[in-house]
């Protein structure tokens, strides 16, 4: 106990030393009487809270977790408070002022919940939040919240106040009230203030059609969110008639709506695979989630006849810290983005499992499809050569290109063949999928099992397409020469193919921006199948009046199939042609010399240049500089496109650092023990988990 009070003394001994406190604590309490007006005792408080915040004490960052330097200092404050009972009182009837004339019903119903109605209005209050000057304290409950408490540590030392320290808390606003103060304590009447307040904003947003449509309630009337309001007025009733075993049973009931409520929520998180998810969407859900939080909260606080230092101090650091989070824009993009990317990687990931290939028929599948994939882009590389050939403007070629490039992928995917680069983007989300189960043995064989055979489908994939396009384009470029006498590729074309994949060059550079493209387009599929989700757009083609009348009833259905089948496909497929296309020349046009690498296409234009400059050109040292570029813009295609999905789907999922390295170790384990198997089927005969083309 003495050691305890010495460590206390040389601590408050160096802050008195310090030249970095606000105030010395004689002085500030002594200044409580000059407090006359709202606002100069609103600042006075802020004043008294930053001396019991203070940090500049020796050992102060060791105890910064803990709390323990702020309690401590706290209950000095009371010590000294009760030593001066001139101070005390004044303290006193600053406390009961501010309570009586600061509303607490912002307390309870503003500080740390959404203002807005949407994610953006939101947003737009915070930026505006940050760059205008702070309001007077007086102007809101919030505010001055803001200001007692404005440091990160705060609900941690305020969650730990003992016992003893609260109670004297709670004595010092009652001290020698006066006869014009009786009526200064709101907190009862402001609690049920905002439990209304609260139950009708609820009920509005869980009735609302983006809400109530996602339920399997065929009425309104029967929805949990509807009998909220009734639940509180029966509680309210027994409460103010004083019979204590009604309202625990009014309060029980009500409870066991909320508890509805929130089952509801769950449902329409499951349904948001069947209806689409939006962003407003989103920011409604993690709304309605904090307001029932909070009346269960403030509920919990009501029923109890004595205050409850655990419950009070919890309910106050959770406050602190809601409000403290209320005012961070990374906050609020991170909670409202997370569920919207989630639903988006999870559609992309079905998309994706078409993508891996299991046994050694689904292998050579793969290599077929991939082989369709190379003889179609074999046209779209003569193509792209005609249009450099016309001599236009970097926007019309661009233009051109992306028409060029968007018709050939939407080709391959309708055709049920495969491009190779667009698989790892689409592949990863379906992989982090399965990282949730890697904490038993069996789960993380599995998954390393799967990363496998993703790898050895990506193989199978791009070899496919280099194996067919090569020589697919040397075909078309024999049988130009043996109609018309020449080559499709003049010789200053062939010769540039060969040096903008130089593996000297900055090829690698651009297959890597080619990657980030490539992921892109992954975002576009994942985002294209949940907007035709969200509006219900199969529902509205297959109903659709011109449609029937076109086509009849039966083809306006299955174009409305047609269309949720390959929306994403055709949506991924069509951005990626308009991304290759044009965005190089945007950026050219703005002076950053970026190009794109990709592959395929890269091999195709290496093919076609091969016959220009004949096979004596194969022994030169640039024929394998060049070859050895378009391995590395595979690699980096992949690795980049991957990668950047693979984050993005971690990200939302959720899955921690521990079992990232985890699944890192256990890859390395298999590969040292079976490289082949990453590369071809060896032994690979294990049935499929789920079916699906290998197509799009």
């Amino acid at each position: 106990m003495f050691r305890k009070l010495r460590e206390f003394r040389n601590r408050f001994v160096q802050y008195k030393k310090s030249g970095q406190v606000h105030s010395d604590l004689d002085v500030l309490l002594a200044s409580a009487q000059e407090q006359k007006q709202l606002e100069d005792r609103l600042q006075w408080l802020v004043r008294v809270l930053q001396w019991v915040r203070y940090e500049g004490a020796v050992d102060a960052h060791i105890e910064k977790e803990t709390g323990r330097l702020p309690v401590a200092r706290l209950r000095y404050l009371l010590m000294v408070l009760d030593r001066n009972p001139n101070w005390k009182k004044e303290v006193a009837v600053i406390l009961r002022t501010v309570v009586h004339e600061v509303s607490g019903l912002e307390l309870y119903t503003e500080t740390g919940l959404p203002r807005e109605l949407g994610l953006w209005s939101e947003l737009s209050d915070r930026l505006m939040m940050k760059m205008l000057p702070t309001p007077p304290l007086d102007h809101e409950l919030g505010y001055l919240f803001w200001a007692l408490f404005p440091e990160k540590d705060d609900p941690v030392w305020i969650s730990s106040i003992d016992n003893v320290t609260f109670e004297k808390l709670v004595d010092l606003f009652h001290y020698e009230v006066g006869p014009e103060e009786q009526d200064w304590n709101r907190f009862k009447i402001d609690l049920e203030d905002a439990l209304v307040y609260l139950v009708i904003q609820v009920r509005a947003i869980g009735l609302s059609p983006a809400i109530r449509n996602r339920l399997d309630k065929p009425n309104f009337r029967d929805s949990a969110f509807f009998a909220l309001v009734r639940g509180l007025e029966e509680f309210v009733n027994a409460y103010h008639a004083g019979d204590r075993n009604l309202t625990l049973e009014k309060a029980s009931r009500f409870r066991m709506i909320v508890w509805e409520c929130r089952r509801e929520l769950a449902q329409v998180h499951k349904h948001l695979d069947e209806y689409g998810v939006s962003v407003d969407l989103v920011f409604q859900m993690a709304r309605l989630r904090t307001y029932l939080q909070r009346i269960d909260s403030l509920l919990e606080i009501l029923l109890n006849e004595r205050l409850d230092t655990k419950k009070v101090t919890s309910f106050l650091s959770k406050l602190v810290e809601e409000n403290q989070d209320l005012r961070s824009i990374s906050s609020l993009l991170s909670q409202n983005i997370s569920l919207l990317a989630r639903k988006v990687v999870e559609r992309a990931a079905e998309t994706g499992e078409h993508y891996i290939t299991r046994t050694k028929d689904e292998y050579r599948h793969m290599l077929q499809a991939a082989g369709g994939g190379g003889a179609i882009t074999a046209l779209t590389v003569y193509a792209k050569i005609g249009i450099l050939a016309l001599g236009l403007s970097g926007f019309m070629e661009g233009f051109l290109a992306s028409l060029n490039y968007a018709l050939s992928f939407v080709a391959i995917h309708l055709a049920g063949f495969t491009l190779g680069t667009k698989q790892p983007a689409m592949t990863a989300p379906a992989l982090a999928a399965k990282m949730q189960d890697v904490d038993s043995e069996k789960g993380m064989n599995e998954l390393v099992t799967d990363i496998t055979h993703l790898i050895r489908s990506q193989v199978a994939a791009i070899a496919g397409n280099v194996m067919f396009v090569v020589p697919c384009v040397i075909l078309i470029d024999a049988v130009f020469n043996l109609l018309f006498g020449g080559h499709l590729m003049s010789l200053e074309k062939a010769q540039y193919a060969f040096k903008s994949v130089d593996i000297l060059g900055p090829a690698v550079l651009y297959a890597g921006f080619t990657g980030i493209l490539l992921w892109m387009s992954s975002l576009v599929s994942g985002w294209s199948d949940n907007w035709f989700a969200l509006n219900s757009l199969r529902k509205t083609l297959a109903r659709s009046p011109t449609l029937k009348a076109v086509f009849g009833k039966r083809g306006a259905r299955g174009i409305a199939v047609f269309f949720e089948k390959n929306i994403s496909g055709l949506a991924g497929n069509i951005s990626l042609g308009i991304m290759l296309g044009m965005t190089p020349e945007i950026l050219k046009f703005i002076g950053l010399p970026l190009d794109i690498r990709h592959v395929t296409l890269s091999s195709g234009t290496l093919g076609g240049a091969l016959p220009v400059l004949g096979l004596d050109f194969m022994k030169t040292w640039d024929f394998w500089r060049a070859v050895i570029g378009i391995f590395f813009i595979g690699a980096f295609n992949v690795l980049i496109s991957f990668g950047m999905a693979l984050w993005v789907a971690i990200k939302a999922r959720g899955v921690q650092p521990p079992q990232r390295k985890a699944i890192r170790q256990a890859v390395v384990k298999r590969f040292l023990s079976s490289p082949l198997s990453f590369f071809l089927p060896v032994g690979a005969n294990v049935p499929k988990s789920s079916s699906g083309s290998h197509g799009h």
